[in-house]
């Protein structure tokens, strides 16, 4: 259940959406996870914080959260790119 299922908000397909997003997210952790474990690597998992906000005026200041989140995951992973090329890591840099 997501913020945009309850009855003040009733938003189905903002609903649907952030739900698919959820699943979306957690298949992508989930193989870089493994890809970790299959280079030898350990997988330390850490608490996940309470989002700083879990009202939202509307569907727009959803969206526009969620977009930064991409952006801020995608910068994540750019970071971990040129980490992995400094240590001419092939399997990730290439």
């Amino acid at each position: 259940f997501s913020y945009f299922d309850r009855d003040d908000v009733a938003l189905r397909h903002f609903a649907e959406f952030f739900k698919e997003q959820s699943h979306e997210e957690r298949e992508h952790a989930e193989k870089m996870m493994e890809f970790q474990n299959k280079r030898g690597g350990r997988v330390l998992l850490q608490d996940v914080k309470k989002p700083e906000q879990d009202e939202w005026g509307n569907g727009l200041e959803a969206m526009q959260r969620a977009l930064q989140m991409e952006k801020d995951v995608n910068q994540s992973l750019l970071d971990l790119h040129k980490l992995s090329s400094g240590h001419m890591d092939p399997h990730v840099s290439s």
